[in-house]
């Protein structure tokens, strides 16, 4: 089988030093990983890169083959997302993961989450800003979690992002807006436990692998993965955290689920999905519902841990990913 793995170069927004750039890089090591794990399952594997200025002759010149799509363009960058799709389905391309609709509600939270208020699927209650001068919900619950809607990678997320007041909220809003030129939103911090779940489609149908868990493993008032922890390897706060199988209780496990196929389905997601968890109290709620995640055996992240539960290899987990893509182009 021939299989093109197509993924993006970082944005020309980002340099060798730029902030946030570790966040970018990860894409192109994942399409590696991916290309080694395809061609142990036998498969003749092209791995091609795709600039912002290079999308319509790249799209042009891919090869009929099934391309195993690695897009991870956000943010401000959203757009040459956008232009790679409308050109792949312009062609009639094969390819795994999202739809042009589901990636954008993965990297839109504030569309994702009038989406999941829509479909009546439990999400924190949240307000958006747009300038920073919106009047704040009086019935918003703090502490809040303060998020940049269009980034990824748990970018623009420190501590600081936790507000206890909405005295101090105004702000530090303000302040995200203006260093990320887009809207952010606030949403109820929740405390309980963190969840990663990941769904495959297979030659049984949708399957939702044994979820993970997210521990907290260095001591901190408001555990959860900044973009320090997740990359910043001079940071007090990196590797704060491991990855393990979640034990669940009967109810627990029924809930997340049930909830997790419900979106799946409704949002029409495609292929293989990971879907990012919290409770409060006994109550879990979406916090991200990522159609295009990213893909690699690290022992340390939750869809490492679910499938090796499963008892698959990286390259079985990924071959089904081809296999549930081809299923679907073949009728």
């Amino acid at each position: 089988m021939k299989i093109t793995v197509l993924y993006n170069k970082p944005a020309a927004r980002f340099t060798p030093h730029a902030k946030n750039m570790e966040a970018e890089e990860d894409t192109e090591e994942s399409a590696e990983e991916v290309a080694s794990a395809l061609r142990t399952k036998g498969a003749a594997v092209r791995l091609i890169p795709i600039t912002e200025d290079t999308i319509p002759e790249t799209v042009a010149a891919l090869p009929d083959d099934l391309i195993f799509n690695l897009i991870e363009w956000t943010g401000t960058d959203a757009k040459y997302a956008a232009q790679t799709y409308d050109l792949l389905n312009a062609r009639h391309a094969i390819y795994t993961g999202a739809t042009k609709e589901s990636y954008f509600l993965s990297c839109d939270k504030v569309a994702m989450k009038k989406r999941l208020d829509a479909e009546g699927f439990p999400t924190a209650p949240w307000q958006e800003f747009i300038t920073g001068d919106e009047m704040i919900r009086t019935d918003l619950p703090f502490p809040v979690i303060v998020k940049v809607s269009l980034e990824h990678s748990s970018v623009g997320l420190s501590a600081a992002a936790i507000i206890n007041a909405p005295e101090k909220l105004r702000a530090f809003v303000k302040k995200q807006i203006a260093a990320f030129h887009q809207p952010v939103l606030a949403e109820q911090f929740l405390t309980g436990r963190e969840f990663q779940v990941t769904l495959l489609e297979t030659e049984r149908g949708l399957t939702v692998l044994p979820p993970a868990e997210v521990i907290y493993t260095k001591g901190t008032n408001v555990p959860f993965l900044t973009y320090e922890s997740r990359w910043n390897a001079d940071h007090p706060d990196f590797q704060n955290s491991t990855v393990e199988l979640a034990v669940l209780s009967d109810r627990l496990s029924k809930d997340l689920v049930s909830m997790c196929r419900g979106v799946f389905t409704t949002m029409g997601y495609r292929d293989y999905a990971r879907f990012d968890i919290r409770s409060l109290g006994e109550k879990p709620m979406f916090l991200e519902v990522n159609s295009n995640p990213g893909l690699s055996d690290d022992e340390q992240y939750g869809m490492t841990v679910s499938y090796k539960a499963s008892g698959m290899t990286f390259a079985d987990f990924v071959w089904e990913i081809v296999l549930s893509a081809l299923r679907r182009n073949t009728g």
